[in-house]
């Protein structure tokens, strides 16, 4: 079978902590870096433009977030299926123009929300018998402030931007995108328009959904599924399950609690060897619309409105 080509735009901590190493166990897969500051045995480019004149099959951006549109537009023009790191775009209509093109010229355009791609998520919708009988969901994802103030404004990286994507990819994922009424609350830096934390509140008729999303606070990444039956806790790394060791998850029935590990998965494998399927079969509407769903998801909540009914 013949290798695929994948240029990856930028050496971030997330490509270099975790990308790098699921990319090596997929042998259809043969990719570079493109990075203006960093060398290593992967980096071929220093410069991004001259980089996409090696003319790949894949283009997976993972710049600073106010670049991910001018680059995936860039790379799309020129004919090169993109993944972008979360998020895809910072506005609707930038998002709209991308899939547009991408159905034009037939290619693919994914923006890289990765955790559910982790076999745990199929195994907690089996334990609860899947979305009929899920009744709360709440997740919580609060980190320590790492970036100045001034560098989350130059990059549009505030917590909105980094962490409403996993507000928007559960609320496709388990309300069946069937949402009634969705409330938020925000809190600012103190003089300044960047946000710091926000809170969620998303409902269809049978299922709540609570997100609880902060930067500035001790580390927390945690997911809880409420049946009329089963509590279900995924207490540790939710958002970025780790690929080199078993996950546990708490499952309280009854008033009692008990354990259950799972085997080793890795969500970043899966999720490229879905998007070969994908480019080898030339079905790229999955991806499209969920780009396009969790977009309208971000764009209601950043209007402004307190509650929206929907």
């Amino acid at each position: 079978m013949k290798k695929v080509n994948l240029l990856i735009l930028g050496n971030s901590n997330f490509v270099k902590r975790r990308v790098v190493s699921s990319l090596n166990k997929i042998k259809e897969i043969e990719y570079k870096i493109c990075s203006k500051s960093q060398k290593n045995k992967y980096i071929f480019f220093n410069d991004y433009l001259e980089a996409l004149k090696s003319k790949p099959d894949i283009v997976y951006i993972s710049l600073v977030n106010h670049l991910h549109y001018k680059y995936a537009k860039l790379a799309l023009n020129k004919g090169f299926h993109v993944i972008v790191d979360k998020p895809l775009a910072p506005k609707l209509y930038q998002v709209k123009e991308l899939i547009k093109i991408a159905k034009k010229k037939k290619l693919l355009i994914s923006e890289a929300t990765l955790f559910n791609y982790h076999n745990v998520f199929r195994k907690i919708n089996s334990l609860i018998g899947g979305n009929k009988n899920l009744r709360f969901i709440q997740s919580n994802f609060t980190i320590p402030q790492k970036k100045t103030l001034k560098q989350i404004e130059l990059t549009q990286s505030d917590c909105f931007m980094d962490m409403s994507p996993y507000a928007s990819a559960l609320i496709r994922l388990y309300l069946d995108s069937k949402i009634k009424k969705l409330t938020f609350f925000n809190e600012k830096f103190k003089n300044n328009k960047s946000i710091k934390n926000f809170y969620i509140l998303a409902k269809n008729s049978k299922t709540k959904y609570f997100g609880n999303f902060a930067v500035g606070r001790e580390y927390l990444s945690q997911i809880i599924f409420t049946s009329e039956k089963k509590i279900i806790y995924l207490d540790f790394q939710a958002f970025a399950l780790p690929s080199n060791k078993k996950i546990k998850i708490i499952i309280k029935e009854n008033n009692n609690f008990k354990n259950i590990y799972l085997n080793k998965d890795d969500s970043i494998k899966n999720y490229f060897n879905k998007i070969l399927f994908s480019i080898n079969n030339k079905r790229f509407d999955e991806f499209y619309n969920f780009a396009l769903h969790d977009s309208k998801i971000k764009s209601m909540i950043i209007k402004g409105k307190k509650s929206i009914n929907i």
